[in-house]
C-alpha cells in the first residue's frame, strides 16, 4: 500500500509540472503571437509615415521658388535632416495607432475575449505588452534629446550654406527670389540660353541702408575662390537708399558686385538646435520650453501607448475604427494642447512649473480613468 501510494504520489507531482510546463508554454506562444501582430503593423505604418514625411518635406522645399538656386546635394540634406528631426512626432504616433488598430481587430474578432475566458485580462495584455513599449519609448527618447537636435542644427548649418551659394545661373524667369538669411531679393524678365538675365532687379537690404541695381543685363561670373560668384550688370542704375536720406544714384554702362564674405553674419543661436544639456543650464523662457518639451514627448509616448490598450477594448457593436478616429483626435488634442503650453511657456504666460508637465498630468488623469472604466 505505502508502494502504490508513493508512486501515485510521484505521477501527481510529474502531472502538475508538465501542467506548469505546458501553461509556461502557452503563455509564451500567446504573448509572442500578440506581440508579432502588433510589430509588423509597427513597421508597416512607420514606413508609411516615414514616406509621407520625406514627400511632405520635399514638396515643402521645392515649392519656394528659391529651391531652384539651391544646389541638389543640400536640397538633399536639408530633406534629410528635416525627416529624421520628425521621428520624435510620428514614432509614437506610429506606436499609439498600431496598438489601437491591432487590438481592435482582435477585440471585433473576438480573440481577445478566448484569451480573457483563459484568465488574460486587460493587465496582462499591458505586462505582454511593456517591453515593446519600454523600447520605443527608450528609443523616442534618443531621438527626441539626442537626434533631434543634432538634425535640426545640420538643417539650419545647411540652410545658411545654401544661403551662401545661391546659384544665379538657376534663376528662372518671371519670379521673385528672396533670401531669408540673406535679405537679398532677385527678378529676371527673362533668360536666355546663355543664362544672361534680361531686366534683371536686384534688392539687398542692409542695416542703415538698402540698395537696389535695375540693369538690362545680368550674369553670373565665375569665382576660384569662393562659392558666391561675382555678378556683372550691364547698362542699368545702382540706388543706394540710406535711413537719413543721403541717398545716391549711379548708372552705369557695366558694373560689377563682388561678395563680401567678411560682412555676413554666422549663423545664430538655434535653440531647436542646442543640446539637450545646455538648455537644462538656461534660464530663458524659450529655452526652458524647448527642454521641457522634450521631456516630456517620452513620457507622453509611454502614457499614450497604455491609452491605446485602454481604448481600443470596444464592443463588437461600436466598431475598431470608431475608436481608432476617438483615438487620433485624443492624440491631435494632445500634440496641439502641448504646442499652446509651449507657447505659453515661452511667452511667459505659464509658469515653467508645472509648464509643459502639464500636458503629462493632464494626459495621466485621462489614462486612468479611461483605465477605470474599461477594467
Amino acid at each position: 500500500m505505502l508502494h502504490v501510494s508513493y508512486a501515485n504520489t510521484n505521477v501527481t507531482h510529474e502531472s502538475r509540472r508538465t501542467k506548469n510546463i505546458d501553461d509556461e508554454s502557452l503563455t509564451l506562444i500567446v504573448r509572442a503571437y500578440l506581440n508579432k501582430e502588433i510589430l509588423s503593423p509597427l513597421i508597416t505604418i512607420s514606413l508609411i509615415l516615414s514616406v509621407l514625411m520625406v514627400s511632405f518635406s520635399a514638396l515643402s522645399l521645392l515649392a519656394d521658388p528659391m529651391s531652384s538656386l539651391i544646389p541638389a546635394s543640400l536640397l538633399a540634406q536639408m530633406i534629410f535632416a528635416k525627416t529624421i528631426a520628425s521621428f520624435e512626432l510620428f514614432l509614437p504616433l506610429a506606436l499609439f495607432i498600431t496598438l489601437l488598430m491591432g487590438l481592435g481587430r482582435l477585440y471585433s474578432e473576438q480573440e481577445i475575449s478566448a484569451l480573457q475566458a483563459a484568465g488574460m485580462g486587460v493587465f496582462g495584455l499591458i505586462r505582454t505588452f511593456l517591453p515593446l513599449i519600454i523600447v520605443l519609448t527608450i528609443i523616442t527618447a534618443f531621438l527626441t534629446i539626442m537626434v533631434r537636435p543634432w538634425a535640426n542644427q545640420l538643417r539650419y548649418e545647411v540652410q545658411y550654406e545654401a544661403t551662401d551659394g545661391y546659384d544665379f545661373e538657376r534663376l528662372e524667369g518671371g519670379y521673385f527670389y528672396e533670401s531669408e538669411e540673406t535679405g537679398r531679393v532677385y527678378f529676371t524678365k527673362k533668360v536666355h540660353p546663355d543664362q544672361t538675365k534680361e531686366d534683371i532687379f536686384m534688392y539687398e537690404g542692409a542695416d542703415d541702408h538698402s540698395q537696389v541695381v535695375v540693369a538690362r543685363e545680368g550674369r553670373q561670373l565665375a569665382s576660384v575662390l569662393n562659392n558666391n560668384a561675382s555678378l556683372m550688370f550691364t547698362e542699368g542704375s545702382a540706388y543706394r537708399l540710406s535711413d537719413d536720406g543721403n541717398d545716391q544714384v549711379i548708372d552705369f554702362e557695366q558694373m560689377t558686385l563682388h561678395p563680401d564674405i567678411e560682412q555676413r553674419e554666422p549663423l545664430g543661436y538655434k535653440r531647436k538646435g542646442t543640446s539637450t544639456l545646455q538648455l537644462w543650464q538656461s534660464n530663458d523662457p524659450k529655452d526652458i520650453a524647448e527642454f521641457q518639451w522634450r521631456l516630456t514627448t517620452v513620457v507622453k509616448t509611454f502614457l499614450l501607448a497604455l491609452l491605446a490598450i485602454f481604448l481600443a477594448k470596444a464592443s463588437p457593436r461600436r466598431g475598431r475604427y470608431g475608436t481608432l478616429i476617438l483615438g487620433v483626435v485624443i492624440f491631435l488634442i494632445v500634440h496641439a494642447g502641448s504646442l499652446v503650453l509651449m507657447a505659453w511657456v515661452e511667452q511667459g504666460l505659464l509658469s515653467r512649473q508645472p509648464g509643459l508637465w502639464l500636458s503629462v498630468i493632464l494626459l495621466f488623469v485621462v489614462t486612468s480613468l479611461t483605465a477605470y472604466r474599461k477594467v
